[in-house]
């Protein structure tokens, strides 16, 4: 005579095996560094040279309330720098068009009384629910984290 296992005994199982797997880490919302000792004319400039040594273009630096206020009044201790890699960007494209709302290509420059501190939405982070996207979305959060670390030092 063979012992059937009860069905919700296998259920549970299978249940307590799958939660003591090691759970994926959840992507981080924002990628972030801190330029300890810079101002914002400097970490600018180092951040323009980041950009570059990782193949991608400085497309340009506005305030953050740049045209919203005349230009003697822009906030001038937040700042905002967009750059691009085109190729990699026509490749995503032709995955999905809607990858231009997924890859902002953008650091936002904080000045504090310690430094400038780099922060850029995770791109990995935006495309969780879309497939298709997430792998060339994982290279681009590793090429942030490059450039931010770059621009840091």
């Amino acid at each position: 005579m063979t012992k059937r296992i009860p069905y919700f005994l296998l259920v549970l199982f299978l249940f307590a095996l799958a939660r003591m797997a090691p759970a994926a880490e959840p992507e981080p919302m924002l990628l972030t560094a801190s330029a300890q000792g810079r101002n914002m004319e400097q970490a600018v400039a180092a951040l323009g040279q980041a950009i570059v040594a990782h193949n991608y273009t400085f497309v340009r630096q506005q305030a953050i309330d740049s045209r919203l206020v005349p230009y003697a009044r822009e906030v001038r201790s937040v700042r905002l720098v967009y750059f691009c890699n085109f190729a990699k960007m026509d490749r995503v494209l032709r995955l999905d068009p809607r990858a231009t709302q997924l890859m902002p290509c953008r650091v936002t420059l904080v000045e504090t009384p310690s430094g400038v501190d780099l922060i850029a939405v995770n791109p990995a982070w935006v495309s969780q629910n879309v497939p298709a996207l997430h792998g060339e979305c994982q290279e681009l959060k590793n090429d942030y984290l490059a450039i931010l670390e770059e621009a840091s030092l």
